[in-house]
């Protein structure tokens, strides 16, 4: 983890060369899902944020890495992840792979909802 890194283009310049077309793909689809989410560099890689955290991705020499930034999102889709390579909280695509885009904007779209909800549960406290 490199935590010098500050924009998307710095942390672009720093991965491997194979990586990058997949990974820029991957970041399109998520900005095509959230458009008014803002972007910046969390624990050294690239991360999305609305209301808070909401997904990060990250690029190394053999995939490149969809962070969902919860643990329970992903039990959502077990019927759509059979056969990739997913984690908890995170899905790995190979550079072969064909990146599902309707499945990473459904994911992106939760996370969405999840932030909006407990920001909408933030303000209501403090009132």
């Amino acid at each position: 983890m490199n935590t010098t890194i500050s924009s998307f283009a710095e942390y672009l310049q720093n991965i491997p060369e194979e990586s990058k077309p997949k990974l820029l793909e991957l970041m399109a689809i998520i900005k095509e899902a959230v458009p008014q989410a803002e972007e910046g560099i969390s624990y050294g890689i690239p991360t999305y944020k609305y209301l808070g955290g909401l997904v990060a991705v990250g690029a190394t020499k053999k995939h490149v890495a969809f962070y969902v930034m919860s643990n329970s999102v992903l039990n959502h889709f077990e019927n759509q992840l059979m056969g990739m390579d997913y984690t908890t909280g995170t899905i790995r695509f190979r550079f072969d792979a064909v990146l599902p885009k309707n499945l990473i904007q459904e994911i992106v779209k939760i996370r969405v909802e999840d932030n909006e909800y407990i920001d909408s549960q933030r303000k209501t406290k403090k009132k």
